[in-house]
């Protein structure tokens, strides 16, 4: 009998450790690692693929029979993360449900927890791939957003908002930059053009950010910026900096992330002064869209 191809979400938190210890020799292993982790486990194949980049979530997932899912470390490496853990969950949750359609994963398995509601569930099964869901939930321990490492100099910022009526995650991520705009009036000013968003702040004469518009990679349900220039990033960068607006499937709800952006402000001054104000604008921006009701012309 052939042995199933089955992928962890990780191997070092206490859930992957049990899991490696039972199925390793009954199972070809596979889990997703940090991309500077060594291999300290033997027969396991460690896949260094960005959970929260959908393009990577599909190759990790290419061959896969079975995907095992629950909450593991490797999804929280950034040096500061902001937003509730529970919204970063159903992200990386959608990424897998989305890619183990693509794949024609046989089936994924939810190692349900004391806190569980049916959300997580809903997303994994929501293209098409059989879902099953354990029947003794686990103990969820405290979870710590501000995930600290050296290793990492990035920033995550993941938050969850209501859909307002008749809108699409399109008129909501175009909506948000003629917002910002006009909520912080004579400090903040957008300019959009040839699917470029310029943000200058003052009378500036150069952008403090800068975001390219990908269609390539964008859906009728996912609308993906890359942070390619300005002041404020860094400008020589580990990886691919994005902000990305994603309807959730069955929800009328979407997320707003920003992924791995590198600040070129000194860690200490970004967390005293851009890290705070992104958060408090992110969290208006929610407000916002629980009040509006006109669909935007773009």
């Amino acid at each position: 009998m052939n042995k199933k191809n089955v992928l962890l979400m990780g191997v070092h938190g206490r859930i992957g450790e049990h899991l490696y210890i039972e199925l390793n020799e009954s199972a070809n292993l596979f889990a997703f690692s940090s991309p500077n982790q060594e291999p300290d486990h033997e027969n396991i194949t460690f896949i260094k693929k960005d959970l929260f980049i959908l393009p990577e979530v599909e190759e990790a997932l290419q061959n896969i029979d079975v995907v095992i899912f629950f909450e593991d470390p490797i999804m929280r490496l950034n040096r500061l993360t902001q937003g509730k853990f529970y919204d970063l969950y159903l992200l990386i949750a959608d990424n897998i449900a989305r890619a183990a359609s693509t794949n024609n994963v046989e089936q994924i398995i939810y190692i349900a927890d004391e806190l569980s509601d049916g959300s997580i569930v809903s997303i994994l099964g929501a293209y098409g791939t059989d879902v099953k869901e354990t029947e003794t939930p686990i103990r969820r321990y405290g979870k710590n957003l501000t995930y600290k490492t050296k290793d990492y100099n990035s920033v995550r910022s993941v938050q969850r908002a209501p859909l307002p009526p008749g809108w699409t995650v399109e008129n909501v991520a175009w909506y948000y930059f003629g917002w910002l705009d006009e909520i912080i009036y004579d400090f903040v000013n957008t300019k959009i053009e040839n699917n470029t968003v310029s943000i200058y702040v003052l009378d500036k004469p150069k952008p403090v950010l800068e975001l390219k518009f990908n269609e390539a990679l964008s859906e009728d349900d996912i609308v993906l910026f890359e942070i390619t220039g300005g002041s404020l990033k860094k400008r020589s960068t580990n990886k691919a900096q994005r902000f990305e607006f994603r309807k959730l499937p069955d929800r009328d709800e979407f997320i707003m992330a920003l992924h791995d952006f590198e600040p070129s402000l000194p860690w200490a001054v970004f967390k005293m002064t851009q890290a705070p104000i992104h958060s408090l604008v992110s969290r208006i921006y929610q407000v916002e869209m629980i009040i509006n009701k006109d669909v935007p012309e773009r």
